[in-house]
């Protein structure tokens, strides 16, 4: 009798034992099974956003096109492209795009093709570098850093100098490829880079005009050595008035510009280099997307020459650009 009920007692182990075991594998297969269905559905999600990021670079480069086909001959900030509510909304996400005329502000290129401190638009690197109060060594850095040779500059540093950092390594040797490259450079500085961002950028070394319609006051500031912010924050307003100026004659006419002698020379009112700023939501995926497209001035012809994932980026505020001058400047 005791025999038996041992024997018992032992069966009834087992089956508990079997009962746990399954109940703990159903739990684990269950656990993973929700945990594959997540990834993957995330990962659909994202692919999704991502279709729709470039669906926003298709629609960017299309109001690029439609603007070229109504107004060839010039650009400015009025037009459609320029708008700061390009938001699309669709079920389940949405799609916001930001553009950029890169040919409002300094071909960095242009700088390195000439390769020299004496050109024109070296003069008005330097004369925008003291107006917000930077160390002009960044412009002889920036020389050494992109050259050949290894002749150092009065200013600039050559591989000697970044081989013997903590974190070695040795100067381009190119023009650059994107504008993040200036961080490299000895002399410059967090602040001093974040300022840079502002009105520098990186295209084809072709030199292209600089757009009097689309540069902010910084830039234009620099047209000459005895123009102040105030009178290039008048001429954006003045600008904006006339909804773009028809040519750079028309620009170099306006009262501001009165006996300080700007030359037309590398001065413009139409634009080829843009940048499309693409930030797309598809449920809890978001997304960015940076597109560099070239815009061919005969033409209208499209072409993306660059693209970059998830550099993030802020849309200013629909404002006056009058009133984003004055924020910039107080900062």
């Amino acid at each position: 009798m005791h025999s038996k009920n041992r024997q018992g007692g032992v069966a009834l182990m087992i089956v508990l034992l079997v009962v746990t075991i399954a109940t703990v594998l159903s739990t684990s297969i269950a656990k993973n099974q929700s945990r594959t269905i997540g990834t993957a559905s995330s990962y659909f999600d994202r692919a999704q956003a991502y279709y729709f990021a470039r669906g926003g670079e298709i629609f960017a480069r299309q109001l690029l096109f439609r603007d070229f086909k109504e107004q060839p001959e010039r650009d400015d900030l009025t037009e459609e492209w320029a708008a700061l509510d390009l938001v699309f909304e669709y079920e389940g996400g949405e799609v916001q795009i930001y553009i950029e005329d890169l040919q409002g502000r300094f071909n960095l290129n242009q700088f390195v093709a000439d390769n020299q401190q004496g050109s024109l638009l070296s003069q008005k690197l330097s004369l925008m570098t003291a107006q917000i109060g930077l160390d002009p060594a960044w412009m002889d850095d920036l020389l050494d850093y992109t050259d050949i040779d290894g002749e150092v500059r009065l200013g600039g540093a050559e591989d000697y100098f970044y081989l013997g950092l903590d974190q070695p390594y040795r100067t381009s040797g190119q023009a650059l490829q994107d504008l993040s490259e200036i961080r490299m450079l000895r002399s410059m500085s967090a602040e001093g880079y974040r300022r840079l961002s502002e009105v520098l950028t990186v295209t084809p070394a072709m030199a292209p005009s600089l757009n009097v319609n689309t540069a902010p006051a910084l830039v234009l500031q620099t047209l000459a050595s005895d123009l102040t912010l105030e009178q290039a924050s008048a001429l954006i307003d003045r600008r904006a008035s006339v909804e773009g100026f028809e040519s750079v004659q028309e620009f170099l006419q306006q009262p501001e510009l009165a006996g300080l002698a700007v030359k037309a020379e590398g001065l413009g009112v139409q634009s080829s280099f843009f940048k499309a700023n693409i930030k797309a939501r598809y449920a809890n995926q978001i997304l960015y997307l940076t597109s560099f497209i070239y815009r061919e001035s005969t033409t209208g012809e499209m072409t993306v020459y660059k693209r970059i994932n998830n550099a993030r980026f802020t849309i200013p505020l629909q404002a006056s650009e009058s009133d984003q001058v004055q924020e910039a400047n107080g900062a």
